[in-house]
Formats: structure tokens, sequence, C-alpha cells
């Protein structure tokens, strides 16, 4: 479903350029869950956003369903590729109600039944009727990313973005989120890419992951390999080492002897 090969992103001028992506390349298979991890700072939501068009400004191939796609996208692949941002506080409008910021990429799209599309995006992410006029304030933070995840799943796209789409929400929400994304997953047949640093969620919702590092991906392997402890390269040791401070709720713990992990589910509300 994604090729990605060798994508160049820079930030600055002349005198100072950044390289905040460094010659990576990856592939997601149709259907997969495809997790990109590494500390803040690091390039993944960079990535995201070359994806979802975003981000013009980028050296490289891209491929989307065998189709090789370039800074500039028509509508319909900007129908297909959806993207739910971190920050469900900052990615509604606060003076738009949830039916106003559900109507509008239906408006840019030109589709027709608004009105019936709106009631089943609301009912198919837990939110009623009730919601459809209500404010952002109105709302709290896991009600808010459950708007914005219908607001990416109204125009039935092939592909979610998610920016650690729970990392600004209480951690007695976040598990309902995320399950909530598994079960539309699963109902629409949709691929994934989840960018997180925390592997917990990666362990939970993806089917494989790159780890990124100043730009650049250090390793690819598979959630079981994960698990098991067969991570090879020091950086994803590191970071599995690391995870340990935070105790429960979702994140791995690995033995320096052995570095195995075990990676439990996020916590339950």
């Amino acid at each position: 479903m994604i090729a990605v090969d060798d994508l160049v992103v820079s930030f600055g001028d002349d005198d100072e350029v950044k390289r905040a992506v460094d010659g990576i390349g990856f592939e997601v298979r149709e259907g997969e869950t495809f997790g990109l991890v590494g500390e803040s700072g690091c390039g993944k939501s960079t990535v995201l956003r070359v994806l979802a068009g975003l981000n013009p400004s980028y050296d490289g191939r891209l491929r989307i369903a065998g189709r090789d796609i370039g800074p500039r996208r028509d509508k319909a692949l900007m129908k297909s590729v959806q993207m739910v941002f971190q920050d469900p506080y900052g990615s509604l409008h606060p003076r738009q109600t949830v039916n106003a910021q559900l109507m509008e990429p239906l408006r840019i799209q030109g589709l027709d039944d608004a009105a019936g599309r709106v009631e089943r995006a609301l009912d198919a992410v837990g939110l009623g009727p009730a919601f459809r006029y209500r404010y952002p304030h109105q709302l709290s933070g896991g009600q808010r990313q459950r708007v914005a995840i219908a607001r990416a799943l109204i125009l039935e796209p092939d592909v979610l973005l998610l920016d650690e789409p729970t990392s600004a929400l209480d951690v007695s929400v976040q598990a309902e989120v995320l399950n909530l994304l598994a079960d539309l997953k699963a109902a629409g047949g949709l691929t994934y890419v989840l960018v997180s640093h925390d592997l917990g969620v990666i362990a939970h919702m993806c089917d494989r992951l790159a780890v990124m590092t100043e730009g650049r991906i250090v390793e690819e392997l598979d959630v079981q390999e994960l698990v098991a402890g067969a991570a090879r390269h020091p950086y994803t040791v590191t970071l599995l080492r690391a995870s340990e401070t935070y105790g429960e709720g979702g994140v791995p713990a690995a033995t320096s002897e052995t570095n195995e992990a075990t990676i439990p589910e996020p916590r339950k509300t």
C-alpha cells in the first residue's frame, strides 16, 4: 500500500540546513499497521506529514497503492490518505461545532448525503447525535480525539496516519481510543501508519515497526521479535531498557542479561 524510498526532508536555509529525515525507506502492506518509533525530534512525525501531503518539500520516491506521488496531490489521493494529529485540543477549530468540522471535508470533496455521513461517522467512533452541535470546549480530551478520528474516517480513506493519537490523553482513556482504532481498522480494512514513542502502544497496535533516530531508520522488526527481545541495534535495546523507568501502563521492560522484553497491553479503564 505504501512504499517510501530514500526520503530526505530538510529544514532551514543555505547557511544552516537540518536534515530531519535522512534517506529512509520502508514499505507497508495493505491492511497492515506499521509503527514508527523513536525519541522526540527523530523525524517520525515529519514522515507522516510528507505522506499526508502537508510537507511538500522533500526528495525521494513515494508510492501509495502502486501509484507514484509527488508534492502536488489531487483530491482523490487526499481523500484516500487521512491523518489524525497528536493534540485533540489543537486539531479542532475552537469556534466551530462538531457538525461544521465534519461537514468541511465532505464539502471539499463534493460528497453527497452529508448529514447521513456525519451521523454514521459519529456513531462509528462511539459518539451519538447529541454531540453533533457541540463545540470542542464542551468535550473531554477523549471525545475530542474521537471527533478527530471521525473527521479522518468520514471520507472513507484507505490509509490512516496516526501521529501519537493518545499521548495527549489521560491514561484512563488511552486504551479506549486505541481499542476504538483497532476496531475501526478491522471493520474497514484500513492500513495504518502509527507514530509513537511508547513501545507499549506500538506492541499493542502494530504488526511491524521501524526504529528511528536522528532522521534515520536503524532497525526494522515485527512485534513478535520485539516482544521476544530480538532487537539487535544498540539504540533499539536502549529504548527497551529506558522504558523500564515508566513502570506499569503498557510499556516494555528489558533486562541487560537477556534483552528479553515483556510488553503488556494498554491499561483498561
